[in-house]
């Protein structure tokens, strides 16, 4: 039997929360511990009442470890236990620490810096634009980048480390498996997400997202990252939740500075007067965590990928654009480049992701 099935049983039991399991773990040192100890043994686990010790006597004689292991792992999901090695190390340093996670995809996190991405769901074309660069950089210099597959800032962070061939992971407000994802239209994300790296829960499969689970979400990402950026927030935001967990948990909060005319900014521009810190480029992140000496790279060949070569037409129009629209006649008129030529040096600066068209012929680089 799987070392973690009995520990994984044990959580199916109603009243047996994220918290109680791990009292029960510790009190008695191992979940066979648990699973062997009888009603008076039970009894004197510290706030463990008789109604709960009478779930525990009932759900050992209905429940099987060994059919309820296959059946979690036959949907291709697997299960950490925070006394599993694999468990991500800084969530277990938290107080709140779900006593397991559901795992789907690929992940391998033991010596890569995880930065969190946050941030509104109503996102502006600067915020669309940061997110991007930010999630480029980061998964290019070698970080894994975490966020919640919601609608806005978070999805743009996943498809941008996509973009980079890069590791995110998702941590959902639901189950793990396909029939639980929310929102439904990101299913084909978060299929991407899986293959690139990991959809990560505390809820199990067939748990559908409310209102009330997004906070339990939010302290996952928020512990098990050494730092979390935040990308535009209203000033009521449940991204800003997010940000004080990670503050609570002594963690790095980021904020990028927004205009003081936009409604969300007004949350990171407040983060920003709290004593977050202030970032505008990837530098600034890897200034407060430089990674493993095997993962480091050239940190002014961050925005490029290893292998990408420009050519002269294309470093010298790179060198005009920058996040603030140029028209195309502006760009021909600084590079003194012909027509056709400029115009097709942009498509090819499109298609390596470094620069994009945002209407009107109106060019920014990425």
């Amino acid at each position: 039997m799987h070392p973690t099935a009995l520990l994984y049983t044990l959580s199916l039991i109603p009243g047996i929360g994220s918290k109680t399991l791990r009292d029960l773990i510790i009190h008695f040192g191992s979940a066979e511990a648990v699973w062997s100890a009888d009603e008076k043994m039970l009894l004197t686990v510290n706030g463990l009442g008789p109604k709960t010790v009478s779930a525990i006597l009932v759900g050992r004689i209905s429940l099987s470890p060994e059919k309820e292991w296959t059946n979690i792992v036959n949907q291709g999901i697997d299960i950490l236990a925070f006394t599993d090695e694999k468990y991500p190390r800084l969530l277990k340093e938290i107080p709140d620490a779900p006593a397991i996670i559901y795992v789907r995809g690929n992940y391998d996190w033991s010596d890569r810096p995880m930065i969190a991405i946050v941030g509104s769901r109503k996102f502006t074309p600067y915020g669309e634009q940061a997110t991007y660069r930010f999630a480029v950089d980061l998964a290019r210099a070698g970080y894994i980048v975490v966020s919640g597959l919601a609608f806005g800032i978070d999805s743009i962070a996943h498809k941008a480390v996509l973009d980079a061939e890069g590791v995110t992971l998702a941590v959902l407000g639901s189950g793990v498996d396909d029939a639980s994802i929310s929102p439904r239209s990101h299913l084909p994300l978060a299929k991407a997400v899986t293959n690139a790296g990991a959809l990560i829960a505390e809820y199990p499969p067939g748990t559908q997202a409310t209102e009330g689970t997004f906070p339990a979400r939010n302290r996952i990402m928020a512990g098990m990252c050494q730092g979390t950026l935040v990308i535009e927030a209203a000033e009521k935001s449940g991204t800003l939740i997010t940000a004080r967990l990670a503050l609570d948990y002594n963690r790095e909060v980021f904020a990028v500075p927004g205009s003081i005319f936009s409604p969300v900014s007004i949350g990171t521009n407040a983060l920003i007067r709290a004593g977050a810190k202030i970032v505008t480029s990837v530098a600034d992140i890897l200034e407060e965590f430089p990674l493993p000496e095997k993962l480091l790279m050239n940190h002014a060949d961050v925005a490029l990928p290893k292998n990408m070569r420009l050519s002269e037409k294309e470093t010298l129009i790179l060198k005009n654009l920058s996040h603030e629209p140029i028209h195309v006649d502006k760009i021909i008129k600084t590079t003194r480049l012909e027509t056709p030529s400029a115009i097709a040096t942009l498509s090819l600066l499109e298609i390596k992701g470094l620069a994009k068209n945002i209407g009107g012929m109106n060019y920014i680089k990425m």
